[in-house]
């Protein structure tokens, strides 16, 4: 696997991402720049919802304001964040389909979609286990909780900002002879 970006990792398989790539319907997408705007939109919306609701419950279970109840607010509260969720993995997967090769080559994609995998099996697994009544274990749930949706959030992060090797630079930084 070519190392565009210089940090080694693992990648999705290059023959599965040229194949998405070269699909008609990328090739459609791609042409239709405003729908890719709204995604965007969508995908950074969805996220800062799920974050916001997932930060408002887990700083609960952590204990902090304990006198504040959030009984009436418990169902709305999951509906909404679950709603954000699917939203956000939706246009995620959009957005993967929109530049499959440029997406899944990110040093941290596949990280970032493995913690998503371990974020899911944590909330719909883990959080259902009986010891998980135990308050010790809850506090210890929270921050695992926090833990992994935050890392999504910096890998993300990295992905975004992180930039293909450029060799013109790879050359000038090599010493003169």
């Amino acid at each position: 696997m070519p190392d565009v970006y210089g940090q080694g990792g693992i990648y999705l398989p290059i023959g599965l991402l040229a194949a998405l790539a070269t699909s008609s319907l990328r090739l459609w997408f791609y042409g239709v720049r405003p729908i890719y705007g709204a995604t965007r939109f969508l995908h950074l919306a969805g996220m800062a919802g799920f974050l916001g609701l997932l930060l408002l419950i887990e700083v609960r279970r952590l204990g902090f304001f304990p006198k504040s109840s959030m009984d009436l607010m418990r169902r709305p509260v999951f509906v909404l964040m679950n709603t954000a969720f699917v939203v956000t993995v939706l246009t995620g997967v959009a957005l993967f389909l929109y530049d499959p090769i440029g997406v899944g080559l990110h040093t941290m994609f596949l990280p970032k979609l493995i913690l998503i995998v371990a974020g899911i099996v944590h909330a719909y697994w883990i959080e259902r286990l009986p010891v998980m009544n135990r308050p010790q274990w809850r506090r210890g749930s929270a921050l695992a909780a926090l833990a992994i949706w935050l890392t999504v959030i910096g890998f993300s992060t990295w992905n975004a900002v992180e930039r293909p090797l450029n060799p013109a630079d790879i050359h000038r930084a090599e010493p003169h002879r």
